[in-house]
């Protein structure tokens, strides 16, 4: 009879391996276990995407236009809580992979519209069928914590000043 072997490591060993390569300074600050986090949580989605150069955020500005025809960079900004230097660049490079396209404001010849290309759907459902296992795993590690963590980060994000929409 085979045994079945998990190929995750062990949580406790991982965290406790994890904990001391933290440098004394940031063990017990809030703002570097976020930012720790949410870097391993973007690597692994982008491995689990297959796409080691899928950049964070790129799947829900795809999503979010997904759900509507088209939108202004502006719009997107403020949906995304994204500003707009760092906006400006995701949308060339999902442009230049043709995933969107820029569309002219015939009114205003400075704004512009974006909006997803075919590829761009196709890749936004990829990307959303990948995300669900992975948010299912991200349940799994928050497991009966997960409603306090998530209402921890909300309060955060709204201290800041961060929409709650992407």
């Amino acid at each position: 009879m085979a045994v079945e072997t998990s190929t995750r490591p062990d949580t406790h060993a991982a965290s406790a391996e994890s904990e001391m390569l933290v440098p004394a300074m940031f063990q017990n600050l809030i703002g570097y276990h976020l930012r720790a986090a949410q870097e391993t949580s973007f690597q692994a989605f982008a491995r689990a995407a297959g796409k080691a150069d899928l950049k964070p955020g790129w799947y829900s500005l795809l999503t979010v236009l997904a759900e509507r025809e088209s939108m202004t960079p502006s719009e997107l900004s403020r949906i995304c809580g994204r500003d707009r230097s760092t906006l400006t660049s995701s949308l060339k490079a999902l442009s230049h992979r043709g995933l969107i396209e820029r569309r002219p404001n015939p009114d205003d010849q400075r704004s512009y519209s974006v909006r997803l290309t075919e590829n761009g759907r196709r890749m936004q459902k990829q990307l959303h069928a990948i995300a669900v296992v992975y948010d299912r795993r991200l349940d799994e590690i928050a497991g009966k914590d997960k409603a306090v963590l998530i209402a921890v980060l909300g309060r955060i994000a709204a201290t800041f000043g961060m929409p709650q929409d992407c």
